[in-house]
């Protein structure tokens, strides 16, 4: 099932689930793995979006589908539409680079399961209605792509809602990020034993306690990276970082480019 207008696309489909062409869009996608883990495959190296993950695709970027776990949902949003969501939102950064990050939020989650239910109940529905919830429906996503999808228009890692013994040491994370935390200190904040709160905080984040912390570190750093003109070794190491070969291999992972590469391109 596809429903299109001129702001983009919703994709719904349980056949062709496997290696696909390259392709090449000139808007920003958004893939969701509501079944299982979705593969695919960029210049740069593979993905893997996991269960009830998302990832985002920036325009212009080569890519080509290995494989769908029973049903491919897809988002196509054209850069004009997140261009003016981000602007009426206040952001800076009026089109943004998101991370190649896949992690699981609450919130898309929802968004997805809505649609997903809304599409299959109404899949015989008159064509007109489908155009109004699908225009509603992508202002609603570009929302939340902007607040809850990582890339260089945040100054953190985004939000998310988790348990209180994992709030906890969020909260205490964020408020000392620079500080050089071992996995003994966050289990010491939550209570737990640290073989207990590491595989506690990977069921609940999706992601280990140490990458949640470099993360947050790397999206801290951004704005500063962007805005001043401080060394990226001053940067790396107000920020957290022991070195700024461990600052440049994340940034690396995060964003196939250095962080001087990614200030040439988003610096003011």
């Amino acid at each position: 099932m596809i429903v299109n207008n001129n702001n983009g696309l919703i994709l719904m489909r349980n056949d062709h689930l496997h290696e696909r062409n390259w392709r090449n869009d000139d808007c920003y996608k958004l893939v969701f793995s509501p079944y299982g883990q979705s593969e695919y495959q960029l210049s740069q190296g593979d993905i893997s979006i996991g269960q009830n993950e998302f990832f985002i695709f920036n325009p212009n970027i080569d890519h080509k589908q290995l494989k769908a776990t029973k049903e491919k949902f897809l988002v196509e949003i054209q850069p004009s539409l997140l261009k003016e969501t981000a602007q009426q939102l206040g952001f800076k950064m009026a089109e943004p680079e998101f991370s190649l990050l896949s992690y699981r939020h609450a919130q898309i989650h929802q968004w997805t399961s809505f649609i997903r239910e809304f599409l299959m109940i109404n899949k015989d529905s008159n064509p007109m209605s489908n155009q109004l919830f699908l225009e509603n429906s992508l202002a609603q996503l570009s929302i939340l792509m902007l607040q809850y999808g990582s890339g260089s228009h945040q100054n953190q890692f985004p939000k998310i809602i988790s348990k209180q013994t994992i709030h906890h040491v969020l909260d205490a994370l964020k408020d000392s990020y620079q500080e050089d935390w071992t996995l003994d200190q966050m289990s010491m904040v939550a209570g737990m034993s640290k073989y207990q709160f590491a595989h506690f905080f990977k069921e609940e984040i999706g992601i280990s306690p140490y990458s949640w912390l470099q993360l947050y570190r790397l999206f801290k750093s951004q704005q500063p990276l962007i805005y001043t003109d401080h060394s990226v070794l001053t940067i790396a190491l107000e920020h957290g970082f022991n070195s700024v070969s461990s600052y440049n291999h994340l940034f690396k992972k995060i964003y196939h480019k250095t962080p001087t590469q990614f200030r040439s391109i988003h610096g003011k």
